[in-house]
């Protein structure tokens, strides 16, 4: 008598197999959700020191003093910011304001993805409420009087959190004008 080979597998096979995908599986996803959290947030500390970077060195450029605005509105819109890349009249050394409208090109206004906002710290010197949103700013010096080149006016640091898990991660403008991101919180 001859014996027939089956091939397949067994049910009690498929079902250990299927145990063993769901329980890895269910250990990966809180790591894969930590890490996506964590590149958004790095992409957007990535493009606010990439503005920032650039004001700094149209600032040095074209000899002007510039500046970058974010909003830290009170009813937690804090997730804009506007930066000259050029400024309003350079002659009469006027700047833009948050209440001008962004030409794209010399003033560009930037709204942070993925439902990231600027934390509760006021970084940077007070410019004052428009349209019932308060703004504060930095001024990167051109290298004119008694500032050198690139220097900021004043040193500090935005905090970006995450609006559903409150990760957090800085930019930091040191006093000689250097950038950097992070996702330690900077010591004062």
């Amino acid at each position: 008598m001859e014996r027939k080979i089956k091939n397949g597998f067994t049910l009690i096979e498929m079902l250990i197999v299927i145990t063993i995908v769901i329980v890895l599986t269910s250990i990966a996803v809180p790591s894969f959700s930590h890490i996506i959290t964590s590149e958004r947030l790095q992409s957007v500390a990535y493009q606010t020191a990439q503005d920032l970077k650039i004001v700094k060195e149209d600032g040095i450029l074209y000899q002007q003093n510039l500046r970058i605005y974010f909003c830290v509105d009170p009813n937690k819109n804090r997730n804009v910011y506007f930066f000259e890349t050029f400024q309003k009249d350079p002659i009469h050394e006027t700047h833009y304001t948050p209440g001008d409208t962004p030409d794209g090109m010399h003033f560009i206004k930037r709204t942070l993805k993925y439902k990231i906002f600027f934390g509760p710290h006021h970084p940077f010197q007070s410019f004052g409420w428009i349209g019932g949103k308060q703004y504060y700013y930095l001024t990167f010096f051109s290298g004119a009087g008694a500032h050198f080149r690139g220097q900021p006016s004043m040193p500090d640091h935005i905090t970006f959190t995450d609006n559903v898990s409150k990760t957090k991660f800085y930019v930091i403008v040191d006093t000689a004008g250097r950038i950097r991101i992070s996702g330690a919180e900077p010591s004062s």
